[in-house]
């Protein structure tokens, strides 16, 4: 969401991230929401087939997680970073490259200790559809960025303010870190199509938190990603 969260030795992205304007873009909105839940559906229905740039920092296992990327319907590109470790993901259709060093291979993709040694630096090319990368691929296209939201209810609605440039309507809920319940505020655009610009965790005096930061930007930006020359290939690797 567009964060990532450490799975198994397996990322989660999510995904998100100082907002732009976009040229374009879904129609705008012309009634104002009824209330939070309303909102906040209208928010996540338009993010799943526009393109959008993102960054995010979270806390995964006490180490500072770093996500950025660029997400279209079909492609898209994503570093992520955490300690030492760190990889970049290409998604193109059905197929997806991912290269890294030794340690972003190992715990932030999966592969095991002698894999990543002799992996490492090299692009890696398998097909999206591989099961055993499903939570790699995950939250790099757009489509993704709706589920990677992750807001649960009950839902409420903070005061509006402006943040990066709009005025928005604040949505409170709740998110799972690391089997905790924490508050997390969803901000969206108040005026026109209802998009998420920032999403942040907040204390129970509702100042922000570690836990997560993800801002929104480019909505509607031109999302095509150049396929590099792999080196590697795991498994049967599709070109449709």
């Amino acid at each position: 969401m567009f964060r990532r969260r450490v799975v198994a030795g397996i990322l989660l992205a999510g995904p998100v991230l100082g907002a732009t304007a976009a040229q374009g873009g879904p129609a705008a909105a012309t009634s104002p929401p009824v209330n939070a839940s309303t909102l906040y559906r209208q928010a996540v229905a338009t993010t799943q087939s526009w393109s959008v740039h993102y960054n995010s920092t979270s806390m995964q296992s006490k180490q500072t997680l770093v996500v950025a990327g660029d997400a279209g319907p079909a492609s898209g590109s994503q570093t992520v970073s955490m300690g030492t470790g760190t990889i970049t993901i290409l998604v193109i259709g059905g197929t997806t490259y991912i290269k890294g060093n030794a340690g972003g291979l190992q715990s932030l993709a999966g592969l095991s200790a002698s894999q990543a040694a002799d992996a490492a630096g090299q692009w890696i090319e398998f097909s999206t559809s591989n099961g055993a990368f499903a939570q790699v691929v995950v939250g790099v296209r757009s489509h993704d960025v709706a589920t990677q939201l992750l807001l649960k209810g009950p839902l409420s609605l903070g005061r509006r303010r402006a943040l990066d440039g709009y005025a928005v309507d604040a949505i409170d809920g709740m998110q799972t870190f690391e089997r905790k319940e924490v508050h997390v505020v969803l901000y969206v655009r108040a005026q026109g199509t209802h998009l998420p610009v920032e999403e942040d965790s907040v204390d129970a005096k509702g100042q922000p938190t570690a836990a997560e930061h993800v801002t929104y930007s480019k909505w509607g930006e031109l999302v095509r990603p150049l396929a590099p020359q792999a080196t590697v290939s795991i498994g049967p690797v599709s070109t449709a």
